[in-house]
């Protein structure tokens, strides 16, 4: 990722209001870029509600690299041509998380991998052993050398059942993708509910692809050996894009309309907003809120869907500060998730961190100070911090944002924020 030496400047106290739209969730779009290059080099693979964000640059050359045709444009992305190498540059899969679907994707299509290990947000451990033992017990074969995943599949690939130790998204992602080019039937169990998952699976589905059970906690799928088709397929919302702009107005105190989002996929998140007192209302593809002046303290895990997302943990920590008492966030994802939290001590917050949980006593006021963030949810969240600070918070941290989120500060400025970009 390159560095932006670009800061954001936030003068607080603005609340926020109006309507803001919701893009398509780059999870989601990463992993279903992935997914579309199991079709062959006869089939059109279209994915409409795309964000222009970097990451999907990176994962667009990334299978450039592999030899597929990609075009994008107002949204709308076209992925042809034939998957023909199995070998992408480490500068490339270090730059984003998401390149490790490429494991799955080429061990089944090409029964061979040289892959650098995946790189992303720096929140904690996050190995990939539960990808490359589920991927080993269908046959392949691997080592990790100088920190690339050097992998062949000699015999193919077989369908077996699969018993995931922890619900990881990115292992269940891998495995459908693998199993989607194995002989026989693959059964994965304990696998990961998000609602990118059921995205993955609707794909796949709609290229021809027999997935059964995506949601449940148990998924099978049905290899073939050719895959030809021309289907367009609609990205689901960004439910992260979605909290954040939910979480965003209720400090504030503000009122506004989150458009095209899914309001089932933030039920959870939705649910902890209503007990701390802020008003919700749901339709088919939006979402009212309107914050209040006495949001109450909160006691909130985050875990696996139909959890609230760890993603949120952040911004949760934000929300807390405004509440009148003490407030508890643990996060049972990812247990270091928590750089951020020293950030919020400079501009005044009274925040502890003990294990895998926050302790927030709320109703201090904070200060506009500088701060950095490291990964795309700090940044967020320390921007949410500045919209409530008094005086002017200068965040570091542009890159992470495009990373994550297409026009976000114009956005928020859109609601009624006074941010400026330098």
């Amino acid at each position: 990722m390159s560095r932006d030496n670009r800061h954001f400047y936030i003068t607080g106290g603005k609340k926020l209001s109006g309507e803001v739209t919701i893009e398509g969730s780059k999870n989601s779009t990463l992993v279903c870029m992935a997914a579309a290059c199991l079709a062959d080099e006869d089939s059109v693979v279209t994915l409409t509600n795309v964000p222009d964000i970097s990451d999907v640059g990176v994962m667009s050359e990334i299978l450039r690299t592999l030899g597929k045709k990609i075009t994008c444009r107002d949204g709308i992305m076209e992925i042809s041509g034939r998957l023909e190498f199995a070998e992408i540059p480490r500068t490339l899969t270090g730059a984003i998380r998401g390149s490790v679907y490429c494991l799955g994707l080429m061990i089944g299509m090409l029964g061979k991998v040289y892959l650098g290990l995946p790189g992303g947000d720096r929140i904690g451990d996050r190995p990939i052993d539960i990808h490359l033992d589920s991927l080993e017990s269908m046959g392949m074969k691997y080592e990790l050398k100088g920190g690339v995943i050097l992998a062949s599949a000699p015999e193919g690939l077989q369908g077996r059942s699969i018993f995931l130790r922890f619900p990881s998204v990115g292992a269940t992602c891998n495995v459908i993708l693998a199993a989607a080019r194995a002989s026989g039937k693959t059964v994965i169990s304990n696998c990961a509910k998000e609602p990118e998952i059921v995205d993955l699976a609707n794909l796949m589905s709609e290229m021809g692809i027999k997935v059964i059970g995506a949601g449940s906690d148990k998924i099978i799928i049905y290899g073939a050996e050719k895959t030809t088709c021309r289907v367009t397929h609609e990205v689901i919302s960004d439910r992260i894009e979605t909290g954040v702009f939910l979480t965003a107005v209720s400090i504030t105190g503000g009122e506004a309309v989150i458009k095209n989002c899914v309001p089932y996929h933030s039920y959870p998140l939705l649910s902890v907003l209503e007990r701390a007192g802020i008003k919700i209302e749901s339709g088919d593809s939006e979402i009212y809120v309107r914050g209040s002046d006495q949001i109450r303290p909160m006691k909130v895990t985050t875990m696996p869907f139909p959890g609230v997302a760890t993603d949120m943990q952040p911004l949760l920590t934000v929300l807390a500060l405004k509440a009148d008492g003490e407030s508890q966030i643990t996060d049972l994802v990812f247990p270091d998730r928590f750089s951020y939290i020293y950030e919020l001590k400079k501009m005044g917050a009274y925040v502890e961190h003990r294990g895998n949980t926050v302790r927030v006593i709320g109703g201090k006021e904070l200060n506009g100070i500088s701060v950095t963030g490291n990964d795309i949810r700090a940044v967020t969240a320390l921007i949410c911090a500045g919209l409530i600070a008094g005086d002017i918070t200068e965040v570091e941290g542009m890159a992470h944002i495009e990373r994550g989120y297409k026009d976000f500060i114009p956005k928020l400025n859109s609601l009624g924020a006074h941010i400026d970009v330098y």
